[in-house]
């Protein structure tokens, strides 16, 4: 069978270049293909991390796989239609159309055969409901649906969809060969916060210039901000030049080399969620930012990661960062990963229940 794998691929965001690895190696391990495909953003360092696979293939897909990711969702833009128009008024009356009104993600994909949901959220949606019509639409029908979380697993349920609780399958056990990093060489009490430029208007505080201020009002901390996309992530490059800065470029650099420098970190502060499960799997004290519901979703998981909610209070941060924060999250782990492996292999047993039973 013809698979493929859609995402965010190929965008040059470290938590997606991971589900892909991990995807890759867990359908090879477990079916046999014609061809494994994987489809993304058209973009050349793809290939240094695909093993066997193709990328953006053009080929009838027998079967697609929705990898993980927030495949469906619904912001409200924070700008007012009057600053849009003035921001827009140079652009091409298609773009100025596209950017002028919310808008919602969509997973678009021509499907000839099977469609399979794995290790994916759901939302928000803030009552768009052309949103949420669209993903019952696309969810419909599917042989399989696995989702990550709770809230995810709620709008299935109330959509009357036959869903799997699972977990982010960055936490299954086909990640851990990918995460045996060694030992750094020194563990400073250091703090990487890990930044995602936001022009969502899910809450009025600007988180950015929020920390920013934080950080230089408090120079005796020793701080590194660390950028998982370099294309989505340009404001905050810019806000960083003539800071302490680490930025994941994946033509340059191999994914083990950079969980090393992420394991030189003693606590991170990050608004990326992939960010979070990292250093929870590497034992790092970790304060979630809640720019969007799946971090503070996150902290509800893994109890023992800390949440600056999303009124931004700089004092709130500090004293989080003064308390006791907790570094051993091994208990939650081991359950996600649990619920992580079981999703997985109940689509691999479906599956070869149904196209490999009479062979």
């Amino acid at each position: 069978m013809n698979i493929s794998i859609k995402g965010a691929y190929g965008e040059s965001n470290f938590g997606d270049d991971l589900l892909m690895v991990v995807f890759e190696d867990y359908i090879n391990s477990n079916i046999q293909t014609k061809q494994l495909n994987f489809i993304g953003e058209e973009n050349d360092y793809v290939y240094k991390f695909l093993v066997n696979s193709s990328y953006n293939n053009k080929h009838k897909n027998e079967m697609l796989i929705y990898g993980g990711g927030t495949q469906f969702f619904a912001f409200i833009e924070k700008y007012t239609i009057k600053a849009k128009l003035k921001s827009l008024i140079s652009n091409s009356p298609i773009e100025l159309i596209t950017k002028l009104f919310s808008k919602f993600r969509s997973a678009k994909q021509k499907v000839e055969g099977e469609k399979v949901f794995l290790g994916f959220g759901l939302g928000p949606f803030h009552g768009n409901t052309k949103a949420i019509n669209f993903a019952k639409s696309q969810l419909k029908n599917s042989f399989f649906i696995g989702v990550r979380d709770e809230k995810s697993f709620e709008y299935c349920s109330d959509w009357n969809l036959n869903a799997i609780l699972g977990a982010d399958v960055v936490f299954s056990s086909y990640f851990q060969k990918f995460l045996k990093t060694p030992d750094p060489l020194e563990v400073k009490d250091n703090i990487g916060i890990i930044v995602r430029d936001w022009d969502w208007d899910n809450n009025k505080v600007d988180y950015q210039n929020r920390i920013i201020t934080f950080v230089d009002s408090n120079p005796q901390l020793d701080v590194t901000y660390i950028v998982f996309s370099k294309d989505k992530d340009s404001k905050w490059i810019e806000k960083i030049s003539n800071k302490k800065h680490i930025i994941w470029e994946p033509e340059k650099m191999k994914i083990k080399d950079f969980l090393l420098v992420l394991n030189s970190f003693s606590t991170f502060i990050t608004a990326r969620y992939h960010g979070a499960i990292i250093a929870g799997l590497l034992g790092k004290k970790v304060i979630c930012i809640e720019i969007e519901p799946k971090l503070k979703i996150l902290t509800k998981q893994i109890p023992t990661f800390a949440l600056w909610n999303n009124e931004f209070n700089t004092d709130e941060l500090g004293e989080i960062l003064n308390s006791k924060l907790a570094c051993t999250h091994e208990d939650y782990i081991i359950k996600l990963r649990s619920k992580a492996d079981e999703m997985l292999n109940l689509f691999v047993e479906k599956y070869k229940s149904k196209f490999l039973s009479n062979k």
